[in-house]
C-alpha cells in the first residue's frame, strides 16, 4: 500500500509541476553590442537533459533511483548494462530480451511501445542519464 500511494503521490508532484503555469511579466530583451558565448555541449548537459526526459517520459513512475519499486531501480539497470549501451538501447526499442529482471519484463511490454517511438536523440539521452546513474 505504501508504494501505491508513494506512485500516486510521485505522479501527482509530477502533473502539478508539468501543468504549472509563469505569471512572470515578459519583457523585451535589451540589446547590446556584445555577443554572449555560445556554450558547447557538455556531458553533464546531456545527462540532465536525459533526466528530464526520463522523468517526462514516465519512466520515473517504475524505476527509482535506488530502491525497486514496480520495475528494477536505475543503479540495478546501470550495472546490469554497464558498458553495453547498444544493448539496452535495443531492449527498449524492443529488438533484445531483458536481462536485468526478466520475470518482470511483462511489466515493460506496454512501455517498450513509447520508447521505440523515441527520437534517437532522446533515447540516447535517457540510456546515458540511466548508465551514468550508477
Amino acid at each position: 500500500m505504501k508504494k501505491v500511494t508513494f506512485l500516486a503521490m510521485s505522479l501527482a508532484v509530477i502533473m502539478g509541476t508539468s501543468c504549472s503555469s509563469s505569471n512572470e511579466e515578459k519583457t523585451e530583451p535589451t540589446t547590446t553590442d556584445e555577443v554572449a558565448p555560445v556554450e558547447e555541449k557538455t556531458e553533464v548537459a546531456e545527462a540532465i537533459s536525459g533526466k528530464e526526459l526520463y522523468t517526462a517520459k514516465g519512466c520515473v513512475a517504475c524505476h527509482q533511483l535506488e530502491i525497486k519499486t514496480v520495475g528494477p531501480s536505475i543503479k540495478d539497470i546501470a550495472a546490469a548494462y554497464e558498458g553495453n549501451k547498444d544493448g539496452l538501447i535495443a531492449f527498449l526499442k524492443e529488438e533484445a530480451e531483458a536481462i536485468v529482471d526478466p520475470a518482470q519484463a511483462a511489466v515493460m511490454k506496454p512501455q517498450l511501445a513509447v520508447t521505440k517511438a523515441l527520437p534517437t536523440e532522446e533515447l540516447n539521452a535517457i540510456v546515458d542519464y540511466i548508465l551514468e546513474s550508477k
